[in-house]
């Protein structure tokens, strides 16, 4: 059997529309995720990256955009690092799912740092360059690959100093892990149905490579991380070097404004050893 199943095509229950679950079980499956993020390191990983990138580069006020913030947790956590270093910041979350946004506006207090909107991670409503940084934590497996690159491409035209993007890594050993966790430690049927679901959509590092090439990027990393992460992240061009030295990668395809088919897209899963 190979280490890295063939990558799943299901639907999870969150891609469905609120009449598929109930509102007790989406306030439970969000607030199990927070609990997971915080647990599990996805929250010190993204503030690890985040820090990096904002290393050296002085503004004002920092603005970061997390798209499918879900309840906001990361939001939250952003806000509080930037509190404790005297930094200004004003973060968006915006989430396709209006229930997800109400439930992360009680979720957050209305903390004055903190604004949203629902937008579709496919057609983000702002304008070129309009945020510091673009944050994107488990979001991109619930897209197909050619989505996914359409996506990435919309991220870039958005973000100014950089983005980072966290997801899970396919894996035979992390989706049985999953499957036996959820059905331990949780009665949630979001969490139960989703979690395993989302480890066999996931991506593996060399396919999410593949698809960066594909949207046009040339200057990336993508670092393995604890319990089946993995984090891209794209600075802008200046400012790095020693240890930090972005991995270097040929453009495939030319850059092109809309969603591209590519080659590597549509090339055969990664199934080898991951």
């Amino acid at each position: 059997m190979p280490f890295i199943p063939n990558r799943g095509t299901g639907p999870e229950l969150l891609d469905l529309s609120p009449e598929f679950y109930t509102l007790e079980e989406h306030v439970g499956g969000l607030a199990e995720l927070r609990l997971v993020n915080r647990y599990l390191g996805d929250i010190r990983v993204i503030l690890k990256h985040l820090s990096t990138m904002a290393a050296g580069r002085v503004r004002d006020k920092w603005t970061v955009l997390d798209v499918a913030t879900g309840s906001a947790d990361i939001p939250v956590a952003i806000a509080g690092w930037a509190r404790k270093r005297g930094i200004k910041v004003c973060i968006t979350g915006v989430d396709v799912n209006s229930q997800a946004i109400r439930i992360a506006r009680k979720v957050t207090g209305e903390d004055p740092l903190i604004n949203f909107a629902v937008a579709d991670g496919l057609d983000l409503p702002f304008r070129e360059k309009s945020f510091d940084f673009v944050i994107c934590s488990k979001m991109l497996h619930h897209f197909t690959a050619e989505e996914a690159v359409g996506f990435i491409q919309g991220i870039s035209r958005i973000a100014r100093q950089g983005y980072i993007i966290m997801d899970l890594r396919r894996s035979w050993v992390a989706y049985v892990l999953i499957f036996l966790l959820t059905r331990l430690f949780s009665r949630n049927r979001i969490t139960r149905s989703d979690g395993p679901m989302s480890v066999l959509r996931s991506f593996t590092p060399r396919e999410l490579e593949s698809l960066v090439s594909c949207a046009g990027a040339s200057e990336f990393r993508i670092s393995k991380e604890p319990f089946w992460r993995m984090v891209l992240w794209v600075p802008a061009a200046r400012g790095f070097g020693g240890k930090h030295r972005l991995q270097q990668v040929p453009r495939l395809l030319p850059v092109q404004p809309q969603r591209v088919p590519c080659d590597l897209v549509n090339a055969p899963p990664d199934i080898g050893p991951g």
